[in-house]
């Protein structure tokens, strides 16, 4: 039985940062579908002694270990090299490989050798044809331990985990499924929530963790299905939401733009938006989500005063309050939904930095507002980040404040939590 894995993901394109290992994050969360815990990340390069060196200490500290990578044709593909001087076995050529690699190989110069190379499997290993690809999949088991090595290109590295490694692994007396709950606050720092739920976080049942990004905190809290553990999970979550003094959303599996283009779409409803701090940025943010030009009629980047002005925000609110004040968010939001004529205006305006500011309104200071049919709210929050993290924090606002204003529920998704089990 398997309880945790530990991932090596090879090649010096990683290593150096060119290529982001984003099989691991994939990796990880489909083990997570039959209980297995990943513990370890590891990334080594093209060189025989460091992926064996890998190899030996995965195996002292998890049950399964997942090589990534270095399996294609070429001198510096060495996984499988490594993987058979840590095993003490030989590389063969297997025909039925041979001939399946074969079957999609191009025939430029040099074909041969390729498909040849590519063939080579270790002595003793289950053998998984690669359904995307050309290299194969490998499973080697004994003493030492069990090994799988899965190609690095992702299209072929799911193909090889969908089609036989979680079905051999989903054929084991595995540990229970994991629950996952997810709590967003999008108007809190990650340390106030981190003292709030310092209790909770101390412990280690349920699990609890805290992730951060710029205007966007999550609380996980994960544990086993089995009966007590699930008691558990329920309360506190209960005790999570008793104790922060914010209000958390559970959007499981849920794109909250995507949402609101449907939503506006749905009824009919049109959406236009002036920005100032973020520049257009939140207007991108709709336009990424496929079917925007449904209920997206437009925006306006009002940068300075005059601009402002000129799309209606009155002068004298500018002159008496600031273009970073709460009276200009909601006169920009309620003059964009005029001027355009939509059924919902959005504004941002703020201090990004590194300059500008005041004692009043200090550098990452912004405000969001939301006019709409019934009409307009204002949000200002204070945050700690550089100038893309204020900028992308205040997208996250408006967006939120856009949800609330909508009426869309907190706890979107059904069902409100996440279960990692797909036999």
């Amino acid at each position: 039985m398997f309880n945790l894995a530990g991932l090596v993901a090879v090649g010096d394109e990683v290593l150096s940062g060119e290529v982001i290992n984003s099989n691991a994050a994939w990796l990880a969360q489909q083990l997570l579908s039959v209980g297995i815990h990943t513990r370890w990340h590891m990334v080594v390069g093209d060189d025989v002694t460091a992926i064996s060196q890998a190899l030996e200490w995965m195996h002292q500290h998890v049950d399964l270990v997942i090589v990534i990578g270095g399996l294609g044709p070429t001198a510096d593909d060495l996984t499988k090299d490594a993987v058979a001087r840590y095993y003490h076995r030989d590389l063969i050529v297997d025909s039925t490989t041979i001939d399946h690699i074969a079957a999609h190989h191009g025939r430029s110069i040099g074909w041969q050798e390729s498909v040849s190379r590519q063939a080579q499997v270790i002595t003793g290993a289950t053998i998984w044809q690669n359904p995307h690809g050309q290299a194969p999949g490998q499973l080697i088991e004994d003493a030492s331990g069990v090994t799988v090595l899965l190609p690095g290109p992702p299209r072929e590295l799911q193909g090889v985990a969908h089609d036989f490694l979680l079905p051999w692994l989903r054929q084991g007396p595995f540990n229970h499924p994991v629950i996952r709950r997810t709590l967003t606050s999008f108007d809190m720092d990650e340390s106030v929530i981190a003292h709030q739920l310092l209790p909770l976080l101390s412990g280690q049942h349920p699990k609890t963790g805290i992730y951060a990004r710029p205007g966007h905190v999550e609380v996980r809290v994960e544990s086993s299905t089995s009966p007590q553990q699930w008691v558990l999970n329920e309360r506190a979550v209960a005790w999570i939401r008793g104790r922060v003094t914010s209000r958390l959303y559970e959007l499981t599996h849920v794109d909250r733009t995507t949402v609101l283009i449907e939503t506006l779409s749905q009824r009919q409803e049109t959406i236009s938006a002036m920005e100032s701090l973020t520049g257009g940025l939140f207007m991108a943010t709709l336009i990424n989500v496929p079917g925007a030009s449904l209920c997206v009629a437009g925006g306006a980047v009002a940068y300075t005063d005059r601009i402002k002005a000129l799309y209606g925000v009155p002068v004298s609110i500018l002159e008496q309050y600031g273009a970073v004040s709460a009276e200009c968010a909601v006169a920009m939001a309620q003059s964009i939904r005029q001027k355009y004529g939509t059924h919902w205006g959005v504004s941002t305006t703020g201090y990004a930095g590194p300059g500008g500011g005041d004692s009043d309104n200090p550098v990452g200071t912004f405000y969001t507002a939301v006019a709409g049919p019934k009409g307009s709210e204002v949000r200002r929050r204070v945050i700690s980040a550089d100038r893309d993290g204020v900028r992308e924090a205040a997208v996250e606002m408006a967006l939120t404040l856009l949800w609330d204003m909508l009426g869309l529920s907190e706890s979107y998704a059904r069902p409100n939590f996440e279960v990692f089990n797909t036999r």
